[in-house]
């Protein structure tokens, strides 16, 4: 999709019908060629076979797995948190393949986890192993080979009772997974971090995955963030929790705390989240001064991400249609004073956020889910400390995820309700 600030040019792709499925690929051409901007996108559509959550691409850019839920199946009406008492979901990765020339995917298979959901991705070092979020049934681990081949048996590592398992990342070494579960409760909280051995062998492989525990993170744990150097955690909790904790810090900052909080029009009031900073080394041995930091997020922060130099962290604030930004230094030496500022997401209800052109650009995508219509993405230039201006890219319905590829060089945005990957490259 090629897109100028002042021209808007769409062109239809061919539909192309796999199986008894009709893929629609919308080819939109989008350049944007503004001043502030310096940054020139082509954006294009792929139907995706169910629900995309994440999508992720291995380093040589041929491959890029997306988890999908509901496939060939109607969306699920109910809540995110009754999602998983399902039986009759389908969810799995599906394969898809970059004509590196052409700069096309393909899809080129799908392979069931067997579970009620499929969630956020990682790949593991070596990129011989992919671990997912599968919801209740807590984590897979898949073959990449085996993927790459349209085939995988899953190996799990179980979570709590109902833990609604939905992020994961992976130490640098690739030993450790730590999991984000949504809702699994754990000394009286509802929501915690898994913490997963993964006995990965020389050749990257996991063949006998293990859960270490968890530790409580608060009332509703959509996803967490590891630090570029492997030492913290930072993990997103949407609600303190109604069970008191140990003090707060920067609770009086109106921005960061407040007590009328709402998903949407309508909806009861409900108190802030926060996020927490745990020590890594600490939480793989279950220290009980693992959690270095809380500090208030406004309301709903849902997604987390650092800047390579750790000199700053973002976190998108859903119900405050925010991004807040965080000296993480600060978090832990003088959380009071951590915030940096707060702007406006550009959008409505943001989730999915990504840092690139080296931490210059931040990617933010605005979910609009609690309302009908579609949402977008926003691009900020994060050159000042004045309140950036936002440059909107349309997005489908419920732009949720992002990721970006192994050379900086491709976003990867899934769009929920619209059952679609967009792929927006970059030249600069």
């Amino acid at each position: 999709m090629r897109m100028n600030l002042s021209k808007y040019f769409l062109n239809k792709s061919s539909v192309a019908m796999i199986g008894n499925l009709a893929v629609a690929i919308f080819s939109l051409s989008a350049r944007h060629a503004s001043l502030a901007q310096d940054l020139d996108i082509r954006s294009e559509n792929y139907a995706t076979r169910g629900n995309p959550t994440s999508a992720v691409s291995t380093r040589d850019g041929r491959f890029v797995f997306v988890s999908v839920t509901n496939v060939d199946q109607p969306d699920f009406p109910g809540p995110d948190s009754a999602a998983g008492s399902r039986k009759d979901a389908v969810s799995g990765i599906e394969v898809f393949r970059r004509d590196v020339t052409r700069r096309k995917l393909s899809s080129v298979g799908f392979v069931k986890t067997g579970s009620t959901g499929a969630n956020g991705l990682v790949l593991l070092p070596r990129e011989r192993t992919l671990a997912v979020g599968v919801g209740d049934e807590g984590v897979a681990f898949l073959d990449v080979r085996d993927l790459e081949h349209g085939k995988g048996t899953p190996r799990f590592a179980n979570q709590t009772t109902g833990a609604g398992t939905f992020d994961v990342v992976t130490s640098p070494d690739g030993r450790y997974v730590f999991t984000s579960n949504e809702y699994g409760i754990v000394a009286g909280q509802r929501g915690s971090v898994g913490v997963i051995s993964t006995g990965i062998n020389q050749k990257g492989r996991v063949l006998a995955p293990h859960t270490l525990g968890q530790i409580p993170a608060g009332d509703v744990v959509p996803s967490l963030a590891i630090s570029p150097n492997g030492t913290r955690l930072y993990v997103a909790s949407e609600l303190l929790p109604q069970a008191s904790l140990a003090a707060i810090a920067g609770s009086q900052n109106p921005v960061l705390s407040k007590n009328d909080c709402r998903q949407k029009q309508g909806s009861p009031a409900r108190p802030n989240g926060y996020i927490s900073v745990v020590d890594v080394q600490r939480a793989i041995a279950f220290e009980p001064n693992a959690i270095l930091a809380r500090v208030p997020s406004g309301c709903s922060p849902v997604r987390i991400v650092e800047a390579a130099d750790a000199s700053r962290l973002y976190v998108s604030a859903r119900g405050d249609n925010a991004i807040l930004e965080f000296d993480p230094r600060l978090l832990e030496k003088d959380p009071e004073h951590s915030l940096l500022r707060s702007f406006a997401s550009g959008g409505t209800a943001p989730v999915g956020i990504r840092l690139f052109m080296r931490d210059r650009r931040l990617a933010v995508a605005n979910s609009n889910r609690f309302a009908e219509g579609n949402g977008n993405l926003a691009i900020y230039k994060l050159d000042s400390s004045t309140a950036p201006e936002p440059h909107r890219i349309p997005a489908g319905g419920f732009p949720r995820n992002l990721s970006l590829s192994a050379d900086g060089s491709t976003l990867y945005l899934t769009n929920y309700k619209s059952r679609t990957l967009q792929v927006l490259e970059m030249n600069h």
